[in-house]
């Protein structure tokens, strides 16, 4: 196994740490030569909480890099997100050329000061140079305990992007909407027993995005957009479940060419749709949404997810999923 890189644009794998790192203490590192993939993941059941999957084309992130190992060249790494965080800031304030980074393992003495009892016996090393004020070049070395995961039928399970079950409505969200969530934030501190939330849409008037607050005997509330929505259509029943055909609709929309698709045509879709959530789940994506470029909202038959684009490339992506608590088919 061995992992070798020299960076050359770590601005966007900044901010995406930054995005996520509330959510979990570790996330998981998945190096292929095609792609980096960081996920934020409930690793012990990963179905109770909403998972994160961050995906980089490594030719956007590396000038150089060597990645090889004996399972088809992938390497899954857990590490701490706060530490890897912070030394990319140490490196953009040094004003450095460039960041490399090497995967070392320890040996079974557990020298290089690595706890084996943990788990982690390797480190992610980051090294970078730069020049002080005296014109003198300080070289820079952090080591971050890692622990190796191995490709075995276990870990590729627990670390298996979800699909999308039976996708109903796909609609690009406004670059406004992050408004939505301080709406909603109010109303979940101001009483403790709204912990969830009722996502409705339809493809109607334009198109309708409401989210109901209920306590029952007390109080209903709907929170719904005012502005017109990008809704985009499914043609047919098999492209709910294709990857692929999936794929290109979020990429349509994520590049505006969407025009065709707001005259929604009839599919095998109802025309409105609904999913609760736990209202917390749907809140910690609000710092995601606000920051991204591309918001594009799919509502399913068990889960919804917020497919985000950083900018207005394909080189990083963010996926938030969301479980379904209860699901209905037609509004009330």
């Amino acid at each position: 196994m061995k992992l070798k890189l020299k960076t050359k644009n770590t601005e966007t794998l900044k901010t995406t740490l930054s995005l996520i790192s509330q959510l979990r203490k570790y996330v998981i590192l998945k190096f292929t030569p095609q792609q980096l993939s960081v996920i934020s993941i409930n690793g012990i059941s990963p179905n109770q909480e909403p998972q994160v999957w961050c995906k980089f084309k490594t030719s956007s992130l590396f000038d150089e890099m060597e990645i090889s190992s004996l399972n088809e060249n992938t390497i899954l790494l857990e590490i701490n997100v706060d530490l890897l965080l912070q030394t990319l800031r140490n490196f953009d304030r040094a004003n450095s050329d460039g960041l490399f980074i090497r995967l070392q393992r320890k040996d079974a003495t557990g020298a290089q000061g690595t706890n084996i009892s943990n788990g982690r016996t390797a480190s992610l090393a980051l090294f970078y140079s730069n020049v002080n004020i005296n014109a003198n070049v300080v070289n820079h070395t952090f080591k971050i305990p890692v622990k190796i995961l191995k490709n075995n039928n276990s870990d590729m399970t627990r670390f298996q992007e979800p699909g999308h079950s039976n996708v109903g409505m796909i609609i690009r969200l406004p670059n406004e909407f992050v408004s939505m969530f301080k709406r909603l934030e109010k109303f979940r501190k101001g009483s403790s027993s709204n912990e969830t939330v009722t996502i409705r849409a339809s493809k109607k008037n334009q198109g309708f995005l409401g989210f109901v607050l209920e306590e029952e005997g007390k109080f209903k509330v709907t929170i719904s957009w005012n502005g017109k929505l990008e809704i985009m259509s499914l043609p047919t029943e098999a492209a709910t479940n294709d990857p692929d055909s999936l794929i290109e609709v979020i990429n349509n929309a994520h590049h505006s060419q969407a025009q065709d698709n707001l005259r929604v045509r009839d599919s095998h879709n109802d025309d409105e749709v609904e999913i609760t959530v736990k209202l917390k789940d749907w809140h910690q994506a609000s710092k995601i949404v606000g920051t991204c470029h591309t918001v594009i909202l799919l509502i399913c038959e068990r889960d919804c997810v917020l497919h985000c684009f950083l900018d207005d490339s394909d080189d990083a992506d963010i996926v938030y999923y969301i479980n379904g608590l209860r699901i209905r088919n037609h509004l009330d």
